[in-house]
Formats: structure tokens, C-alpha cells, sequence
């Protein structure tokens, strides 16, 4: 597997346990919005059964002009993850491979795009946001249904910037799993497959979604599912 050398410029707490990693872009590198890559960390002292290298969503939109994942750390965690909480500073290189996947979403083809997101499952939702912000569809229509049972919720700054670029976006935070699955029940019956729906979160919550969707008649082409593939 190939790495294109970087180094890390800046961490941002986003949450309690929620932090996001900032890079350079190497040259020739390459992505689009909702894809993943396998990220190397070298120089760390690790535990026997961690590994340096992981895969993470590239959270950032080529739009953006830098690279970022995003990851959550919590209370109970890896050697990597200490690593990464407490070791790694400015300047610090950081590999990133060839990246993967075709996360993303359709306005020229659906009137309506709901986005469903658990979690840190959020960074894609972040990532083809942000790339359709530069060039919004008229007459098309997002909502952004964003879960987290802690009621923290990543990057605060980027939803403000959303609320003024797309005014016509509906953004729902919730915490409450009924809340969240309500919403997502009430936005299939009344669109149907007029719409499209993006589930990024952990495999359990991708299948129970897709379950949810495919039980309210929501046709198989109109779900996009964000799984890591390829590593």
C-alpha cells in the first residue's frame, strides 16, 4: 500500500470525546467528498496487538483545501487513540493511501436528500456537504438528521455555515433514539422515493436504517450506505 507523506497541522477538539485531525494535502493527492483512506502513524510506542495504520473518513471536502479525519477517543481506548489524545503535536508525519469508497448523494436525479447520521458516523455527512455547498442544486432540498446520545455534535462552526449558505436546509440534532427514528419514519412516508437517503454510523445502525426504509417501500438504489471498503 502506497502513502502519500504529510504532517499534521493542527488538532480540534470538536466534543468531549470527539477530536479532528488536520493536515497539508501531499502533492499529487487526490479524493472526492465521502470517501475513506487508510491514515499510517509512525513514530509511537504501541501496544503488541495495535497497529499503525487505520482507515478514517476523509472528513473534509477537496473544497476545503486541507485533509481532516475525525475520530472518536473515548474513555477506554487503544494505544494509537492515547497516542493520538496526548502524543501527537504539530509536525508530526502522518501517511495517507490512495483513497476509497463512493459515499455520496444525487440532486440532479431527487428533489430531496435526507442525511442520517450516529455519532462520529457524521465525518462523510460533513464531507459531501461541504462539497455541495460550493455548488447547490436549485429546487433541491437537504435535511440532516444527526444523532448522538451524549447530545455533543461535531463540528459547530460548519453547521452555522450550512444555515447561511443553504437556508432551505432542515437540520435536526436529536439524542433520543425514538426522536431519531421517528423523524426518519415521518420523512420516507412523505417522500417516498422522491428522495434519496444517505446512512452513515455504525454497521448496527446502517442495517436497522435500512430495514426501517426498505419496510416503508424506500427502493433499494435510493440508499446509500457508507461502508469502508477495500482495506
Amino acid at each position: 500500500m502506497q502513502f502519500y507523506q504529510t504532517r499534521l497541522k493542527q488538532t480540534v477538539q470538536e466534543t468531549s470525546s470527539i477530536y479532528s485531525y488536520i493536515m497539508d494535502i501531499p502533492a499529487g493527492y487526490a479524493w472526492q467528498a465521502g470517501q475513506h483512506a487508510a491514515w499510517q502513524f509512525r513514530g509511537f510506542d504501541l501496544a503488541p496487538d495495535d497497529r499503525e495504520i487505520r482507515v478514517f473518513t476523509i472528513a473534509s471536502a477537496p473544497e476545503d483545501g486541507y485533509l481532516m479525519f475525525t475520530t472518536r477517543i473515548g474513555e477506554k481506548h487503544t494505544s494509537l487513540k492515547e497516542a493520538l489524545l496526548h502524543q501527537i503535536r504539530p509536525g508530526h508525519p502522518i501517511g495517507v493511501a490512495d483513497p476509497l469508497g463512493g459515499f455520496g448523494f444525487h440532486p440532479e436525479t431527487h428533489r430531496h436528500t435526507l442525511m442520517i447520521a450516529g455519532g462520529v458516523g457524521v465525518t462523510p455527512i460533513r464531507s459531501v456537504l461541504r462539497h455541495y455547498l460550493e455548488k447547490p442544486k436549485e429546487g433541491h432540498k437537504i435535511t440532516v438528521l444527526y444523532s448522538d446520545s451524549d447530545r455533543e455534535y461535531a463540528y459547530p462552526a460548519f453547521w452555522e455555515e450550512v444555515r447561511k449558505r443553504l437556508p432551505g436546509a432542515e437540520l435536526f440534532f436529536v439524542s433520543e433514539r425514538d426522536s431519531f427514528v421517528g423523524r426518519a419514519d415521518a420523512f420516507a412516508r412523505t417522500h417516498g422515493n422522491a428522495a434519496e437517503y444517505l446512512l452513515a454510523g455504525s454497521p448496527g445502525m446502517n442495517d436497522a436504517f435500512t430495514k426501517q426504509l426498505t419496510a416503508l417501500g424506500i427502493a433499494a438504489e435510493n440508499i446509500c450506505k457508507d461502508v469502508f471498503m477495500g482495506y
